[in-house]
């Protein structure tokens, strides 16, 4: 008599396992902290300026074991009043150097970094969108982990700030990228600033192509393809994904 199909499969099943450790999903992303807001023009997670005020007055420093506060404005900008305990860098290989070099990075992760500008509209999220790509392209032989998962923007900027805040600035006082005295030194920041994007745009089309932003640009996700591809990104100096193009004044 011919055994029945079913009945030699599950026999065959029934001594078959394997042990396999559960698959983590990609999607799954670690909840922030701080409440937060995403623009449709990018997802990078944005603070208002009441967190921000909520994090100077240390809401937060059980959740975090430091604040790092990153104003990306050029120098006379800084110089001229910025928040309290802010740090200038305008130059995004410098503050990578600072965040990946310097800084100790077997506890990055229990920090909170918030970058600005100005308006917020430009180079803060420039600089975060290196950092971030950095983030990945320096930690992807132990992905989905980050040194800096806690990355957020701050909406508005200086400007917006300043308006409502200007008792926790130092000085407390506000000098425009605009500054007439200042000429120079501006057209020699935004040459750099335009010379960043055209990087970016290169290297999105070098290394990425069109892609999910929404899926590049949360905490814990990378290209699904291979970390190869993050690294080549970050060769090539870009920040992979396309800006639109901005006034001076929002900058």
């Amino acid at each position: 008599m011919v055994d029945n199909p079913a009945d030699i499969v599950k026999e065959h099943t029934s001594n078959f396992s394997i042990d396999l450790d559960p698959i983590k999903d990609v999607d799954d992303v670690p909840q922030l902290q701080l409440p937060y807001f995403k623009t449709e023009e990018e997802s990078l997670p944005r603070i208002s300026k009441d967190t921000m005020i909520d994090v100077l007055d240390g809401k937060y420093d059980q959740t975090y074991q430091r604040a790092i506060i990153v104003d990306c404005r050029f120098e006379y900008e800084y110089e001229g009043g910025h928040i309290d305990g802010a740090i200038n860098f305008n130059n995004k290989e410098e503050l990578a150097t600072r965040l990946f070099e310097t800084e100790d990075l077997e506890s990055s992760n229990k920090s909170l970094l918030i970058l600005h500008c100005e308006y917020s509209a430009h180079r803060a999220p420039i600089m975060a969108q290196f950092v971030r790509h950095r983030d990945r392209a320096t930690n992807a032989h132990r992905y989905p982990l980050l040194s800096y998962p806690e990355l957020y923007i701050l909406d508005g900027g200086y400007s917006s700030f300043f308006d409502d805040h200007k008792f926790r600035c130092s000085p407390q006082h506000y000098v425009t990228m605009k500054e007439k005295e200042h000429m120079q030194a501006r057209k020699r920041g935004l040459g750099r600033v335009k010379q960043e994007r055209q990087k970016l745009n290169r290297a999105q089309t070098f290394a990425f192509g069109q892609h999910n932003r929404q899926l590049e640009d949360s905490p814990t996700a990378i290209n699904r393809q291979c970390s190869s591809a993050v690294i080549a990104m970050d060769v090539a100096d870009g920040l992979g994904r396309p800006l639109q193009s901005y006034r001076t004044a929002s900058y």
